[in-house]
């Protein structure tokens, strides 16, 4: 069998040779993945979807990872760098955090999209796996994916696996407050039913969590939503005996901003308002022509569902619009 010296050798040889093209091939992935987000969340908050969390695995996990895997009899015996790289498809990865489950849905299909497109450079390694669809028996949720990313190097293009998980923020939180990595195979403690029946449990509280948020951000957004017939808005209904205030800008996102007005309500103000007074034809993003901080005149609506600010000037420009899709 490999000695202990030996396993430690390849794989500070593998790192010796490779961190240069695993640190150029993260910031490939990444770039990859957050133009995916771009993408799909061209006219929504960009928050609800981040892939900003990266890593290469510390070198002596990845010899423990190895040892264990050679006495579990996962894998044979490797005798090169190569070999080693081989057996851990886990050594450079990307973490996507999505904000609801439809976000996740939304960014997982395009993923797929992207990766099966033949004249895409970056595919799948093999299939991936889902662990949302099918959790784990612990609970667990997530979308594992390998992607292959090719790197230029000196001695010639190399393949990088890069493997990349997409949670919800809940499903990602769900391994803190299960003190999951305690309880991972080859760790000290060993998951008693107790924690196994707490864990499935709280995975099924969270996801209950995650399909509300869901319905949530779906209320926000059809209040929210402009026009979809592509043409110039018309004001909404000026309210019978109106309300003129002036407001101050609080908070901007592509598809609405808040104020807040001297009785100190804080009202929305949608993009369809924006729309109506700059007489656009295309689709804006709120947030390039409102910044926090902005006093603007509006005429107040308050309905059942909220309180609405409607822009009653043209707003302040700061910065030039951006060319958007139709």
């Amino acid at each position: 069998m490999t000695s202990a010296t030996s396993i430690d050798d390849l794989v500070e040889e593998l790192y010796l040779q490779r961190r240069r093209a695993w640190e150029a091939a993260l910031v490939t992935a990444q770039n990859f993945l957050e133009t995916i987000a771009d993408e799909i969340l061209e006219d929504v908050d960009r928050d609800r979807l981040n892939a900003q969390t990266a890593r290469i695995k510390d070198p002596g996990r990845s010899a423990d990872k190895l040892r264990r895997y050679l006495s579990e009899g996962r894998i044979d015996e490797p005798t090169d760098a190569d070999a080693v790289a081989e057996a851990l498809p886990d050594l450079v990865g990307v973490k996507v955090l999505c904000k609801t489950p439809r976000d996740q849905l939304s960014f997982v299909a395009a993923l797929e999209r992207a990766c099966n497109d033949p004249e895409c450079s970056v595919r799948f390694a093999q299939p991936p796996t889902d662990y949302v669809a099918f959790p784990k028996p612990s609970g667990y949720r997530a979308y594992h994916a390998v992607l292959v990313v090719r790197v230029a190097t000196h001695q010639g293009d190399l393949d990088v696996k890069v493997e990349v998980q997409v949670k919800t923020r809940l499903q990602d939180a769900w391994g803190e407050l299960t003190h999951e990595d305690m309880y991972k195979p080859g760790e000290a403690l060993k998951p008693t039913k107790k924690h196994t029946d707490y864990a499935a449990h709280m995975a099924h509280l969270l996801d209950q969590v995650d399909a509300m948020a869901d319905d949530l951000a779906a209320q926000l957004d059809s209040l929210t939503a402009a026009s979809k017939d592509g043409g110039v808005l018309a004001a909404d209904p000026i309210p019978k005996d109106p309300d003129f205030i002036s407001a101050r800008v609080t908070r901007t996102g592509p598809r609405y901003a808040l104020a807040v007005g001297p009785d100190g309500r804080r009202g929305l103000v949608p993009a369809r308002s924006v729309k109506a007074v700059i007489g656009s034809t295309d689709r804006i993003a709120v947030n390039d022509y409102l910044e926090v901080g902005d006093f603007i005149d509006v005429v107040v609506e308050d309905s059942e569902d909220a309180l609405y600010y409607h822009l009653t000037s043209q707003p302040p420009r700061r910065k030039p619009a951006k060319k958007r899709k139709r």
